[in-house]
């Protein structure tokens, strides 16, 4: 589709902003603002069709529980953590029936029993 941009530019989509800017592989170079010579109506009919149109965020959750095999075996919790990967993934399977079962929230069990320090967050990123 013509987006009206002068030759070697396009459109791409910032993904730490959430906008479009304008891009020249040859120069490299990047824009916010359409290059010079554009067709303004060509590029307004081609952001319309082509724009992604943000559908809300998606937040993601996590509990931790490190053992000591881990990269940095300490935490918030522990100084030093001496469970082994078996006895770990026990915990957390342990933490997920109850998760599953609806008897606690991933969020309030992050905050008890995270090893990472998203726990004061509920576990979040």
């Amino acid at each position: 589709a013509d987006a009206g941009l002068p030759a070697g530019w396009e459109v791409r989509h910032s993904n730490s902003k959430n906008l479009p800017y304008f891009f020249n592989a040859s120069s490299k170079e990047s824009r916010w603002e359409p290059p010079e010579d554009t067709d303004v109506e060509k590029l307004k009919v081609y952001m319309a069709q082509n724009t992604r149109k943000p559908e809300g965020k998606i937040r993601a959750a996590h509990l931790l529980v490190k053992h000591k095999d881990s990269r940095r075996p300490s935490s918030w919790k522990e100084q030093n953590i001496t469970r082994s990967k078996e006895e770990a993934i026990d915990i957390l399977k342990g933490h997920e029936t109850r998760i599953r079962s609806g008897e606690v929230s991933l969020g309030d069990l992050a905050q008890t029993e995270s090893d990472c320090s998203s726990a004061k967050k509920h576990g979040d990123l």
